[in-house]
């Protein structure tokens, strides 16, 4: 029993041992064919019977422990600087700055835009060389006069940064509202647009004008030289013309004061005795020289407000952006710009309107 056990035990190793001597005797016949010199022995040895066998290790699958998904922080919007006005449409040379606190006017206040046009006969556009906010205010009896220099780089709502100037013959009144809006905080109710020659035939019509000029000049106009210093001038309107746009020997914020004069001697004149009664006439004969939305049941309820204005000259606050409130600039074209300083022209805007006008804080 135990012979046949051992026999039993055995055989399947002897099997083994000649089976693996017969691979070794054919691959050491294969190999010394091919002229290798590789034990073939410790190749076979190394197959058949690795010297350490690997244990195997069961792979541990560890299911996640389920966790909160955290909730993602609200990123605000980005809003744009220009808020709720249009947006730009074209590239601009400089930032765009943010809009001027809105002024909040009392119920009763008119304001409109004057605007005076170079266009002539023989040009296809033009642009407003005069720009100047008219505010009455018939609660007070008293009247404010802003000018704006031509040539204030501001934002224009809807299309871009440029001069002020462009914004009237781009987008019409309109466009020109928002700018004064977004640049003055100053929110119009009309405006009146005349060219030169509807200017003179404006003055003419009314019998000339006299105006209280407040400093020099000495400039040519028209061919003819001509010198002012303080004093009454009475004008014609080709003289009231020279007046308000000669430059040649001072600038545009010189300008802007003697534009500022003839209007006030313009006003004087319409609310005389012999300019009231006449008012109708006198309307017609201005509306053929001039463009305005503004009809004259629009401008009879401030005949009480003019009549009090005539009378005291105090009653009317004249403001301008001056020197201090602009740098000058070129722009990558060349062009000769007035950068205006926001906190400067905050400030006169306060000066003018009060710091209880504002909408909000600057």
């Amino acid at each position: 029993m135990k012979t046949r056990l051992l026999l039993f035990l055995g055989l399947p190793a002897a099997l083994s041992v000649a089976c693996l001597a017969s691979l070794q005797d054919l691959l050491q016949d294969t190999v010394q064919g091919a002229g290798l010199e590789t034990s073939v022995v410790e190749t076979s040895t190394a197959l058949a019977f690795p010297t350490e066998l690997p244990s195997l290790t069961p792979t541990i699958t560890l299911t996640p422990t389920p966790a909160d998904t955290p909730t993602p922080s609200l990123t605000p919007t980005p809003t744009a600087i220009w808020g709720d006005y249009p947006g730009p449409t074209e590239l601009s040379a400089t930032e765009i700055p943010p809009a001027m606190p809105e002024i909040a006017f009392a119920d009763g206040v008119l304001n409109v835009v004057l605007l005076g046009s170079d266009a002539r006969p023989d040009t296809g556009g033009y642009r407003t060389d005069t720009i100047m906010v008219v505010s009455v205010d018939p609660a007070t009896g008293t009247a404010k006069l802003i000018s704006i220099p031509r040539d204030l780089y501001v934002y224009i709502p809807g299309w871009r940064m440029d001069r002020i100037n462009t914004a009237d013959p781009r987008g019409g009144f309109e466009m020109m509202r928002q700018t004064i809006l977004y640049n003055f905080g100053i929110d119009l109710d009309g405006w009146a647009r005349t060219t030169f020659s509807g200017f003179i035939n404006a003055v003419d019509a009314l019998g000339g004008i006299t105006v209280q000029s407040t400093g020099y000049l000495t400039d040519e106009c028209g061919g003819v030289y001509r010198s002012y210093g303080p004093g009454s001038y009475f004008m014609d309107g080709f003289e009231a013309l020279c007046y308000a746009r000669m430059r040649k020997a001072t600038g545009d914020f010189d300008r802007l004061r003697r534009q500022q004069e003839v209007v006030q001697a313009i006003f004087v004149k319409i609310v005389s005795i012999d300019g009231l009664s006449r008012l109708p006439e006198v309307y017609n004969q201005f509306y053929n020289s001039l463009r305005t939305d503004l009809e004259l049941g629009d401008l009879l309820p401030l005949v009480p407000t003019a009549l009090q204005v005539a009378a005291d000259s105090s009653r009317i606050q004249h403001f301008d952006v001056d020197p201090s409130m602009a740098d000058f600039w070129r722009t990558p074209g060349g062009a000769s710009v007035l950068l205006p300083k926001r906190d400067a022209i905050l400030a006169m805007l306060v000066q003018a309107f009060g710091p209880e006008a504002f909408v909000q804080n600057p």
